[in-house]
């Protein structure tokens, strides 16, 4: 409808719109589900959403499942097809009403509880409002409708880990706290539940979904990349690809010292971009960058906590240029796990080893949809232009 703002906006609604049409006519894709009693009893995978629209008076409570159809975690559904996929999330139901973020009443306590268990809680809802329809957002996966709650009992206990009641009680920092449990080995959907929940840090309060998702995936990079920047650096280029609902990945480790980039090229006929490809970027040097990537958005830090994740395991360092294409097969989003656990698949494969960075590039350019994409690519422009300390003392 507004071309290259859509992309930008991404359902934000700079367009000034009550609702993104994108998103709504995207949420007809949705299997509807329907509920005919005045309750609901069902496992919470578990999980927790926090909205974000009204701030700080926002909607939260836990997400309940119709059917016994749940995942513990994002990456459960990595490889699945979209319908697999749509199955599972689609019957989640969002109970949740408007809450101030600093104030913890009953349904707050009971959240709390349900993002920090473990395993699957087993949990009746007594319905007061049904509010039919789907949700999707670019950061979270799809759910099924939203109930506003007259009240909500926990059948069984939580499994609540010790070592994370132990940090919520100690008050820590919450990015200390994140991790703290992220090198114990709790993963990435867990931390960013608990985060939204509220239970973190010195000043505890429920932090919108969305926020969550970035925070931690920006939280757990700050806290790797120190580490990365000190090893050595990988001696040839690599190049790794991925494809995955219609999410093409191109991604290139480059020797040198840390530098990261996102390229985004949303074809035709993909959601947001319904008339005309559109090529969005956004990039940080060695030092980092202190402003929100607007132009990427979540994926740029999904994408970039996957990497370092690498580099680090490998002990290395490198420059990394990432470029995804989102072609017309992706027509509903899913959240940005798809790109986390995409560009990790990726990772996981043996990379295509070039002695320099153009003959990968012209590989990738045969394969990608785009010509010339990388033209606009700070990496590149830096790495022809740049002198290094190197280029200044004379070879003996």
């Amino acid at each position: 409808m507004f071309g290259e703002l859509c992309v930008k906006c991404k359902g934000r609604l700079w367009c000034g719109l009550p609702k993104c049409p994108i998103l709504e006519s995207a949420k007809n894709t949705i299997p509807k589900l329907k509920i005919y009693s005045d309750s609901l009893f069902g496992p919470s995978p578990p999980s927790v959403f926090v909205g974000r629209f009204g701030y700080p008076n926002v909607y939260a409570g836990p997400l309940i499942s119709e059917n016994d159809k749940i995942f513990r975690s994002t990456s459960e559904l990595y490889g699945k097809s979209l319908s697999e996929i749509l199955t599972s999330t689609s019957s989640l139901v969002r109970a949740s009403k408007r809450v101030n973020v600093r104030r913890v009443d009953k349904l707050v306590e009971k959240s709390q509880e349900i993002a920090m268990s473990a395993k699957s809680v087993d949990t009746e809802i007594w319905i007061e409002k049904f509010y039919g329809g789907a949700s999707i957002d670019d950061f979270f996966h799809p759910t099924g409708p939203r109930v506003e709650p007259r009240k909500i009992d926990i059948v069984d206990n939580p499994s609540i880990p010790k070592r994370v009641d132990m940090v919520v009680e100690e008050r820590l920092k919450a990015e200390i706290a994140i991790r703290e449990l992220y090198k114990l080995g709790y993963n990435v959907d867990y931390l960013q539940r608990i985060m939204a929940s509220g239970v973190l840090g010195k000043d505890k309060k429920l932090v919108p979904t969305r926020w969550s998702i970035t925070a931690v995936d920006d939280i757990l990079f700050k806290g790797l990349i120190r580490e990365v920047k000190r090893f050595d650096t990988i001696d040839k280029v690599e190049y790794y690809s991925e494809n995955f609902m219609g999410n093409e990945f191109h991604i290139f480790l480059i020797p040198g010292t840390w530098e990261y980039e996102m390229l985004e090229s949303w074809l035709k006929g993909a959601i947001y971009s319904p008339e005309q490809d559109i090529v969005a970027e956004d990039y940080e040097p060695y030092e980092g960058r202190r402003d929100y990537a607007d132009n990427i958005t979540g994926a740029y830090y999904a994408a970039r906590l996957a990497i370092v994740e690498n580099l680090k395991n490998r002990r290395r360092q490198a420059k990394a240029l990432v470029y995804r294409e989102i072609t017309p097969e992706y027509k509903l989003p899913l959240g940005v796990w798809v790109i986390r656990e995409s560009v990790r698949h990726a990772l996981l494969k043996t990379p295509l080893y070039f002695e320099n960075l153009e003959s990968a590039l012209k590989y990738a350019e045969e394969k990608a949809h785009i010509k010339n994409w990388y033209k606009g690519s700070k990496i590149l422009y830096n790495l022809k232009h740049q002198k290094r300390l190197d280029d200044f003392i004379p070879h003996i």
